[in-house]
């Protein structure tokens, strides 16, 4: 799937305001290796293959694979393997995903600088559901997409700024 392509208007966006340089948040985004750290649900992330070395974000960039373990809310202790891989990274502004697992997903993570300092990180969603369900069970996912990728930005915005002003172990 891909927005570019796709008439369908996304299922959830949310934005959040960072203090620390686009450059990071993109960076950090980019790598999916950091996935556990702003998303509890997910578990045994594993880059199974490098993205293009030449191109923008090299390994990690377009053409890298993830797979991971991502928990079911409904079902308490059981979790559906993921397969996610990157489609585009423009540096420092875009990463854009997509994703398979119980569902079909896309998204693309967009960061710019603000004048007064930090950036600003949107992230839209789009889920590929099945065609012909009630309007109750389309809006019930639009909103539990609404709420993962709210607490995503909430969560990456913790990491990010709480890593401000400490120095690395050495």
């Amino acid at each position: 799937m891909s927005a570019a392509s796709s008439a369908a208007p996304p299922t959830a966006v949310a934005s959040a305001t960072f203090s620390v340089p686009a450059e990071e948040v993109w960076r950090y985004r980019l790598d999916f290796a950091n996935l556990p750290e702003y998303n509890p649900d997910v578990s045994g992330v594993e880059r199974v293959r490098d993205g293009e070395h030449e191109g923008v974000g090299g390994t990690l960039g377009p053409g890298a694979r993830y797979t991971f373990e991502l928990a079911d809310a409904r079902q308490p202790g059981v979790s559906h393997p993921v397969e996610l891989w990157i489609v585009e990274a423009v540096e420092p502004a875009l990463v854009a995903a997509g994703m398979i697992g119980g569902t079909e997903a896309y998204e693309e993570f967009v960061v710019h600088s603000l004048e007064e300092g930090g950036c600003e990180a949107t992230l839209t969603l789009w889920v590929t559901l099945p065609e012909g369900l009630p309007d109750s069970v389309v809006a019930t996912a639009a909103q539990g997409g609404l709420d993962q990728i709210s607490k995503e930005l909430r969560l990456m915005k913790e990491v990010l700024e709480g890593r401000v002003g400490t120095s690395p172990v050495v």
